[in-house]
């Protein structure tokens, strides 16, 4: 039976999305281990759920592969519906690349601007000394409707909140899930629009005086396009073992 060791696939991951670009509040890395030192399967996942637990169970998976940390916050107690005490009880293992996938080249935002059509794409330095996380390129320039139109339709994402700018939109900067941040960055390198997945209501109204789009298409939608992109790669690496998307949905219902 062909397999492969799990120190040999923590290190090109790591190697990949390096752990020491991780933001300094993150958790990343091999989160909770197993005793099973060699891997048949690997399943690849946004968020370790019970679902996708339950998924990857069912499959065979010695190893889940997420980009949510799986352990973020600080654990008080343990109980049975917890994801770390399940993937023990399930003899699973877990790494997690949280924000130095967001940083990789190839990482979730190089992800997120192919996903939208991007050209051009370059990595933009925020100059605070952290890996660069925000993309920067140029898409068919289209009004700031059509754009949250078509940002809707590539992204599948059940709807788009957005703060039109008075000019079209053809130079777009991205930064996946809680991406707001860099809104003012993308502005001073001439941006017409971020794209991220969530704003706060003081963006917004910065964008509508600074007339800079900002585009919030849900956490889950701009970063569930990395899950492919981790397959891909791992499968290319490792291809005599089985590699497995898992199926996710958003957790948020729109009306």
């Amino acid at each position: 039976m062909i397999m492969a060791l799990k120190k040999e696939i923590y290190k090109f991951l790591a190697d990949w999305a390096p752990t020491e670009t991780a933001l300094g509040f993150d958790n990343v890395g091999l989160l909770v281990d197993n005793e099973t030192d060699s891997v048949k399967k690997v399943a690849v996942c946004l968020d370790i759920t019970s679902e996708t637990i339950l998924a990857a169970k069912e499959m065979g998976a010695e190893l889940i592969v997420s980009h949510h940390p799986v352990i973020f916050s600080p654990l008080k107690k343990l109980t049975n519906n917890n994801s770390a005490v399940m993937l023990i009880k399930s003899g699973i293992a877990a790494i997690c690349m949280h924000t130095n996938l967001d940083a990789a080249d190839g990482g979730v935002n190089d992800a997120l601007a192919e996903k939208i059509g991007l050209s051009g794409v370059v990595a933009v330095d925020s100059g605070d000394g952290t890996a660069p996380l925000m993309r920067m390129g140029e898409i068919a320039e289209m009004t700031a409707d059509d754009f949250a139109a078509y940002l809707k339709e590539k992204l599948g994402c059940g709807m788009v909140k957005y703060v039109a700018p008075n000019k079209n939109i053809k130079k777009v900067a991205v930064c996946g899930g809680a991406g707001e941040e860099f809104f003012f960055l993308a502005a001073e390198n001439g941006c017409d629009a971020l794209v991220t997945g969530e704003t706060k209501h003081h963006i917004n109204l910065a964008a509508k005086e600074m007339s800079v789009g900002i585009y919030s298409c849900g956490h889950f939608a701009t970063e569930s396009v990395v899950k492919p992109a981790i397959v891909k790669r791992l499968s290319m690496r490792f291809n005599d073992i089985e590699i497995v998307e898992l199926d996710e949905t958003d957790p948020a219902k729109y009306i």
